[in-house]
């Protein structure tokens, strides 16, 4: 909405903003067959893992999560991280700086993700990390916190209103703060615990009924 104002001098009273739902199957996944089935599937590490998802390109601020990965694994964090998505474009950098960092082995582009498997990958992770420098909205937050997995973010663009108070926010911008953040989420038990309960509570505001039931109310006023 800020952006139409902005970029197109749209009148704010004629915006009304529809938040997206989330679907009832990212939910906790606690077979331990489902997780091991997916785990195998993926070739996903056996150390805990920071969960990434969406389209490999440089909005999503991959070289920069990359990058605090290296500055963790130097402080003997032993984290992998796991980037789900298609290749996108002007991926070079991203690819780049594996070897930047040396941390190619620590690293697993697992390429598409099929949607049946997002809850198990989601809740396998020990970390849900979005650090986008731009987002429309930000589905994978929203996931993260219904598959009960602690999610850090960033505090640009929409993401802020999407994540509330459930979630660690740092600026996409500085390699530095996304490692500080998932560095509070790997060590700190007592903030994942409250970012978990926060996101369950936060995440059953976003359902697909009440936004359908919004756009069908705009729809009667226009009318």
């Amino acid at each position: 909405k800020d952006d139409l104002v902005e970029l197109y001098g749209t009148s704010s009273d004629k915006i009304t903003v529809l938040l997206s739902g989330v679907d009832s199957r990212f939910r906790r996944v606690t077979d331990a067959g489902i997780i091991g089935a997916v785990r195998n599937k993926y070739n996903l590490p056996r150390q805990p893992f920071i969960f990434s998802i969406g389209t490999v390109q440089p909005r999503k601020n991959y070289a920069r999560l990359i990058a605090a990965l290296a500055q963790l694994r130097r402080k003997g964090h032993d984290l992998a991280l796991v980037i789900a998505g298609g290749k996108g474009w002007l991926d070079d950098e991203i690819y780049a700086s594996l070897e930047t960092h040396r941390v190619a082995d620590s690293v697993r582009f697992i390429g598409y993700a099929a949607d049946d498997d997002l809850p198990a990958l989601y809740s396998a992770a020990h970390i849900v990390a979005m650090p986008s420098l731009y987002e429309g909205f930000g589905l994978p937050v929203l996931e993260g916190m219904a598959c009960g997995t602690p999610v850090l973010t960033s505090n640009v663009s929409s993401l802020p209103e999407v994540a509330g108070s459930a979630a660690i926010m740092v600026d996409p911008y500085s390699t530095d703060a996304i490692a500080a953040g998932l560095e509070q989420l790997a060590e700190d038990q007592a903030l994942r615990d409250q970012l978990i309960r926060l996101g369950a509570e936060h995440v059953r505001a976003f359902s697909w009924d009440a936004a359908a039931a919004k756009l069908r109310q705009i729809y009667a006023s226009l009318a």
